[in-house]
């Protein structure tokens, strides 16, 4: 809030001790906060009310029980709403309420009431879209709402790679505001999403049906979840090159090893690679981790048919290219036929 310029004495004395405006409304007239309004007060000698003369001030606005609860909890309004419609402060709705013995909101039950102070848009619906944010938040994502009635859903992620957050901004900030902040070299991101995001929050170890049995579906979830997670390498001779990821999410590293050999995409089933309370470059595994890889040449061009379509990880683009070429310069070298069945 900016500060005001300049009240004169007269106006302020008025307002403050004939109309009985509090400093909180004082404040909303001249757009500053009500510490300003304070400090010229004190300024200008003009006696600061006690809090016994407050509560007799304020007291005493013309609003019945019944038009209270109504207010309260039949139209579901805020204490400062109700204040702002009887031109007083809100802790004299506060005060009214106690009064009137009307159960006071608990801190859940009026959080869920407040409507973001950041604009929402309504997530649209496109079935391939939403596959690759499931398996982009199920890969990296944590994700949480403050109760069933909150307007909110929160999508949080942290990474040491600038890249992370580019992409991170770049899924959610169409739909709502995004925060960032630098932490010791890591970027912590949060987003706030409305209700139409609910479907980011389950956190299973499972591929739903109706993604499994959608080719489209599958590789936009399977972009998402290797955006996230997997890993494509070449070896330093450059004789060789393989894709991976390594998760505790055991089930779901099945499930795609099973849909991925149903697509000609040949790999092994995932391998137990890290038990669970390992300690690894200082970090301790809560849970199993597995693996999952793919190295045939021709199942490596098929995976990346598949996936890179839907690909928005810039780091990943290039790497999934780069063993593209690879494999390809090796078939050329050697004049092997490449099966694109």
């Amino acid at each position: 809030m900016r500060l005001i310029d300049e009240i004169s004495p007269k106006k302020l004395r008025k307002l403050y001790w004939q109309r009985k405006m509090s400093s909180p409304e004082i404040a909303r007239i001249y757009h500053c906060h009500q510490k300003t309004i304070r400090r010229w007060l004190t300024r200008y000698g003009i006696k600061i009310r006690t809090a016994s003369e407050a509560r007799t001030s304020f007291g005493g606005i013309a609003i019945s029980r019944k038009k209270l609860k109504k207010l309260y909890f039949g139209k579901k309004a805020t204490a400062s709403e109700v204040a702002e419609r009887f031109n007083c402060c809100q802790r004299t709705i506060l005060n009214k309420l106690l009064e009137y013995r009307i159960p006071i909101r608990t801190v859940s039950e009026a959080s869920a009431l407040l409507k973001s102070r950041y604009p929402q848009k309504d997530f649209d619906g496109n079935l391939k879209k939403k596959s690759y944010l499931i398996g982009f938040r199920l890969g990296d994502l944590s994700t949480h709402s403050e109760s069933k009635n909150s307007h909110t859903v929160y999508v949080r992620g942290s990474s040491t790679k600038p890249e992370f957050a580019c992409l991170v901004n770049r899924l959610f900030s169409p739909y709502g505001h995004v925060w960032n902040k630098p932490n010791k070299g890591q970027i912590n991101i949060k987003c706030f999403l409305n209700r139409s995001f609910n479907f980011l929050l389950p956190k299973k170890d499972l591929i739903e049906p109706w993604i499994l049995k959608n080719r489209k579906c599958f590789a936009a979830f399977m972009a998402g979840y290797v955006d996230a997670e997997g890993y494509f390498h070449i070896s330093k001779n450059g004789k060789s090159s393989k894709f991976g990821i390594q998760s505790e999410d055991k089930n779901i590293l099945f499930q795609i090893s099973k849909k991925l050999n149903r697509l000609g995409i040949l790999c092994r089933p995932p391998l137990l690679c890290r038990k669970k309370g390992t300690i690894y470059e200082g970090i301790i595994n809560n849970e199993d981790e597995w693996q999952l890889s793919v190295g045939r040449k021709d199942s490596l061009l098929k995976l990346i048919k598949l996936i890179r379509p839907y690909s928005k990880h810039p780091e990943k683009q290039k790497k999934i290219m780069s063993v593209r070429e690879n494999i390809l310069e090796r078939y050329k070298k050697f004049n092997i036929y490449q099966n694109t069945r």
